[in-house]
């Protein structure tokens, strides 16, 4: 099999709808729903993000799949922890599963984006683990991170628990993503530099238009914004001045 599929060969149920992120929000402005307008803690806003997180899930979980057979060649210790984390990230896709339904909802209710599928298309397995274990997982941590205020600020034990769960687990799933784009690139400054410039270019995707700050320099964290998780991050490895690089291109991206 080749390298890099596109996203509409991924294997889905038939009640799937998969379209590109740009589309859904084109739809979403058509229909006066500008992320703006969302409200963070109405049932059915919550539904909806955890729908999107069951899917990401489940594009981790095939990314790491792919990251595994994609680079045969790599060490064998790559490879444990890549298998390693498609394990993990196939619990993550029923643990979210299950929210969805405790939530009254489904599989398949909402629509699936392909944005974390194509952040992923590296030909390189240290740039691969950049974009995805570093950017897309670190990602992960701050929605998490803001997910289980929400729940707390909502009494809800059950998606409060489930998530920090999950959220140690992304928390090793970064530090593996250091590790490896470090370890990988030993002795070839232009390749580690290639691949933290490809892990700036997926941080950049998901910087909702400068709109993410930390938690901590919210006068009212209302949940409207996407919050950077400095602890979170530290404990997976990012240091000071990555955070601080991160809060930095925030505030210059349009991408999303």
């Amino acid at each position: 099999m080749e390298r890099c599929i596109p996203v509409d060969r991924l294997a889905r149920p038939d009640n799937f709808v998969l379209m590109r992120g740009r589309q859904v929000r084109d739809i979403r402005e058509e229909q006066g729903l500008e992320r703006n307008n969302a409200l963070p803690f109405d049932e059915e806003t919550l539904r909806a993000r955890l729908h999107g997180i069951y899917t990401g899930e489940l594009q981790a979980m095939e990314a790491a799949g792919r990251t595994l057979f994609d680079f045969p060649d790599a060490p064998w210790e790559f490879q444990l922890d890549m298998a390693r984390q498609v394990w993990d990230e196939a619990r993550h896709a029923e643990i979210f599963q299950r929210l969805v339904e405790y939530m009254g909802a489904a599989p398949g209710d909402y629509v699936e984006t392909e944005i974390l599928w194509r952040c992923t298309q590296a030909e390189d397995p240290a740039a691969r683990v950049a974009g995805i274990n570093r950017g897309l997982e670190g990602l992960a941590c701050d929605v998490f991170d803001q997910l289980i205020r929400i729940a707390q600020r909502n009494g809800d034990e059950v998606i409060e628990r489930s998530i920090d769960y999950v959220l140690a687990d992304e928390i090793t799933h970064v530090r593996m993503g250091s590790k490896w784009m470090r370890k990988l690139t030993e002795g070839d400054p232009d390749r580690l530099a290639r691949a933290q410039a490809f892990q700036d270019t997926v941080d950049e995707v998901f910087n909702f238009r400068g709109g993410r700050r930390l938690a901590e320099d919210l006068e009212k964290d209302d949940g409207m914004t996407l919050t950077i998780a400095r602890e979170a991050r530290l404990l997976a490895g990012f240091t000071e001045e990555e955070i601080q690089r991160l809060i930095e291109s925030t505030r210059k991206s349009a991408a999303y």
